[in-house]
């Protein structure tokens, strides 16, 4: 069903991927790592658990969200080891037999146990056993890890998925992120200090959809929950919520709980939606209180220049502010995913926070 709000785990519940499952399966034939981006709500938690659920390949999958701010190695161990005990059984059982003398890992029946701490199980050995017994067996294995730039200021999963990739010919590393520009930087590959500097990656990104796409998605998803509409609400739902699949989902979601597909419905979704947003952004505008001055302008003014927002910033401040500190801090709004910039203007990137922003600005 489209407009069930959880991840989809179905191909047939996953509308306008076609082209980005058809990619990624063909990387897999020739990537060592695969990055799947797109801003927060276009459904890459979605397109991974489908592209995982629909291939013939076994594959574990490690969900890196509700982490700590900086994770230490047993909680990184304790994911790997979660995400190994839901691995499909049909795969579990044939690996169980190359992983029972790997140091560190302990079996029962089809339960893998990893023990903790320096001593502790060494990951590279672990995947080195996968890889081989996956080439003994003509098989492929997929390592994917959801939002890994969550994981900072540990280097253990950057080396590992470089260790992966110089030698397991047999695994491909799968990796997510909403932040984008944090999500590279973690990853590092062009940076000559990280692990992964110079590595080979195949990228796919989860784009908005385009407003055909959109009423197409809303056409389709009303008719399976058999609930009218008429293209006047279309319409405007495609404006007010601008292609982001998750706003766009919640709405179908909200018109099926209200059992009618109404204007208000699109409204309710904006309000809810914006406070969502705008209670995401919070966590960026706690560290510095100009953040949320950036976002206010940029909510108020739709888009401005560097100049235009920098001034913005003065004036609230009441004093001039080096260049080198203020582009810092929009590069930092730009790595988020809060904000993008597009022919010299910056702008909010979902149009929901700034809707929720410009309704109830952050307080300055």
């Amino acid at each position: 069903m489209y407009f069930d709000p959880r991840p989809k785990a179905k191909k047939e519940d996953l509308f306008g991927r076609e082209n980005e499952l058809k990619q990624f399966e063909e990387a897999i034939s020739y990537a060592s790592i695969i990055v799947v981006t797109g801003l927060r709500r276009t459904g890459k938690t979605s397109f991974v658990d489908v592209a995982l659920s629909t291939t013939s390949h076994p594959h574990i999958f490690l969900d890196m969200r509700e982490l700590p701010l900086v994770p230490s190695h047993t909680e990184i161990i304790r994911r790997v080891e979660k995400a190994f005990d839901k691995m499909e059984k049909k795969w579990l059982s044939p690996l169980s037999e190359a992983l029972k003398r790997v140091k560190g890992v302990e079996l029962a029946g089809t339960t893998i146990t990893f023990q903790w701490g320096k001593e502790g199980v060494d990951l590279a050995e672990f995947f080195d056993k996968i890889d081989t017994w996956a080439k003994k067996h003509n098989e492929h294995f997929l390592f994917a890890v959801d939002e890994v730039q969550l994981v900072r200021g540990d280097k253990t999963l950057p080396r590992l998925f470089a260790r992966i990739a110089d030698s397991n010919r047999n695994i491909t590393v799968i990796l997510t992120g909403s932040e984008i520009g944090l999500l590279y930087d973690f990853l590092g590959f062009d940076n000559p200090e990280s692990p992964l500097y110079g590595r080979h990656y195949a990228e796919i990104r989860m784009r908005n959809f385009s407003p055909e796409e959109a009423k197409t998605f809303f056409k389709e998803g009303f008719k399976q929950i058999k609930i009218s509409f008429s293209d006047d609400v279309l319409e405007y739902a495609v404006q007010k919520l601008d292609g982001v699949v998750g706003w766009l989902t919640l709405f179908g979601a909200r018109s099926r709980d209200n059992g009618k597909c109404t204007k208000q419905t699109v409204d309710d979704v904006l309000d809810e939606g914006g406070k969502l947003a705008k209670a995401e952004a919070l966590k960026i505008v706690k560290f510095s209180s100009r953040y949320g001055v950036i976002l206010n302008f940029l909510a108020k003014t739709g888009k401005a220049g560097w100049t235009e927002i920098k001034t913005a910033l003065e004036i609230r401040e009441k004093r001039s502010l080096p260049s080198s500190s203020f582009t810092e801090l929009l590069n930092r709004l730009i790595k988020t995913g809060l904000i993008e910039k597009t022919d010299s203007k910056y702008r909010i990137a979902d149009p929901i926070l700034a809707y929720g922003i410009h309704r109830e600005p952050f307080k300055e």
